[in-house]
Order: C-alpha cells, then sequence, then structure tokens
C-alpha cells in the first residue's frame, strides 16, 4: 500500500494505492498554519480498514507544509515520506528556461502524461490556478501555460467589490444571465471556456506531433462537455505520485 498525497493551495488530495490501483481518495483543505498533528489525524482517520501503508510519497506547492506534512505521515504512519520536486531523478527532462521553478504537481502531470497517453500530450488541470502542462514526442516537459482557476477568480470579484455575492461556478443555461449571480455564473463558465479553447488551440498549434489532452483537478468534469476532444484523467496527479515513487524505489 502507497500513501500518495499531493499538496496544493487550497487542498490536499490524499491516495491510498494498492499497486497501480488507486482504491481511497479524500481532500484535507490546506492551512498551513494547522499542526501536523492535525494533518496526522486528517491523513490516518480516513485509512481505516485498510492495509497500513508501507510507502509514503508526496508533491507539494505549498512550502510552508512541507515539514509539517513529512512529521505528520511520520506520526500517523511511522513512514518517512520521499518528497518529489523538480530536483527528483525521475528520467523527465525540463526542457525550460528555469528547471527548479516547476511547480511539483507539474513535473507529477508530466510524468503521467508519458505514462497514460504517452507523447506528445497536454495536460489541463484545473485547480487553485488552471495550468496547461506540455510534454513533447520525445517525452519532455516544454512548459504550458497558467491562468486564475475559475473558483478563485470567483473569490476574487466577491473580495475585490462591494457587492458581488461569492457565486458557485457552473454550467448556466445562458449567457445572458437574469440576475446578479446568474450574470457571474455566465462570465466565469463561458469567459473559462473561451481561454481554455484558445489556450489550447495555441498550445497545439505550438506543439508539433497531434498532442493528446486530457483535463485533470477539481473542476474538469465541468467543462469536459464543452471539451469534447479532453480525455478526463481526474487522478492524474496522485497517478504522478504513483510513478514517481516507483521510479524512486527502483532506482539503483
Amino acid at each position: 500500500m502507497l500513501l500518495a498525497v499531493d499538496a496544493g493551495n487550497t487542498n490536499l488530495t490524499v491516495g491510498a494505492f494498492s499497486g497501480n490501483r488507486l482504491v481511497r481518495q479524500w481532500r484535507i483543505e490546506t492551512d498551513s498554519r494547522r499542526p501536523a498533528a492535525f494533518y496526522a489525524r486528517a491523513l490516518r482517520a480516513p485509512w481505516r480498514g485498510l492495509a497500513k501503508p508501507t510507502a509514503a510519497v508526496f508533491g507539494s506547492v505549498v512550502p510552508a507544509l512541507d515539514a509539517k506534512l513529512s512529521a505528520a505521515i511520520e506520526k500517523a504512519f511511522g513512514l518517512s515520506a520521499a518528497a518529489v520536486t523538480p530536483r527528483s531523478k525521475l528520467g523527465l527532462r525540463l526542457k525550460v528556461k528555469a528547471p527548479g521553478q516547476v511547480g511539483a504537481d507539474r513535473v507529477l502531470n508530466a510524468l503521467a502524461l508519458k505514462a497514460t497517453v504517452g507523447a506528445p500530450a497536454i495536460a489541463i488541470d484545473f485547480g487553485t490556478a488552471t495550468t496547461f502542462d506540455c510534454v513533447d514526442a520525445a517525452g519532455d516537459y516544454v512548459g504550458g501555460a497558467i491562468l486564475l482557476g475559475p473558483n478563485s477568480a470567483a473569490r476574487a470579484l466577491h473580495e475585490f467589490t462591494a457587492k458581488l455575492p461569492l457565486a458557485r461556478v457552473r454550467k448556466p443555461a445562458r449567457a445572458i444571465g437574469r440576475d446578479t449571480v446568474e450574470c457571474l455564473q455566465a462570465g466565469l463558465y463561458f469567459g473559462y471556456l473561451g481561454m481554455i479553447r484558445e489556450v489550447l488551440a495555441r498550445t497545439r498549434a505550438e506543439l508539433p506531433g497531434s498532442p493528446r489532452v486530457v483535463a485533470t483537478g477539481g473542476l474538469s468534469g465541468l467543462f469536459l462537455k464543452d471539451l469534447p476532444e479532453v480525455r478526463h484523467e481526474p487522478d492524474l496527479t496522485l497517478h504522478g505520485l504513483r510513478i514517481a515513487h516507483e521510479i524512486l524505489h527502483h532506482r539503483p
């Protein structure tokens, strides 16, 4: 059994793997102010009924949480967790200007892309930020794009205006909203759909070899019906952690 933790800015997505199979998944709200003991309980409690993990791996884009997460895994399961970073020896070349600046989640997405759909390929990850991650025909990570995620945009509209409410991101029936919430939902959904299509079209044009495209992340399922050419891989990053563990564990 493998414990895999994808530590993002909004949530920690936790996966329990038995071999290649993801048998359980849950989320923990990210809050770097909480102590390691809180995260130890939040990791251990949902594990009930499963065999004790024999290994643990995590990737994090929240530096303030890294030490606490390592301590929490040690406290919960008595394991020393492997941390995946851009410097990890994974056999994935980062062909970008500043390899050390590539987020762990983007490294993991690229790693999983190669294993699940082959190369070249593009992953669209709908998280706190929406990222495009690209693997070229040689299987190397070559960069992508970053934009604000839909939920983050909804919160920004609420927090930086005097009267706009916090709207749930959903697909509305029409683009012309009839009240403030409908107007927000129309702008958020159709606006993001337009951004995704434009960035994807340009990315495809720049990445030779007819790349396959997959979507992952919390809101990926919402946009899929309007992106029929995109394959849904909701657990792509967790599988990237599993693959990274296998590579690191079997490396001589």
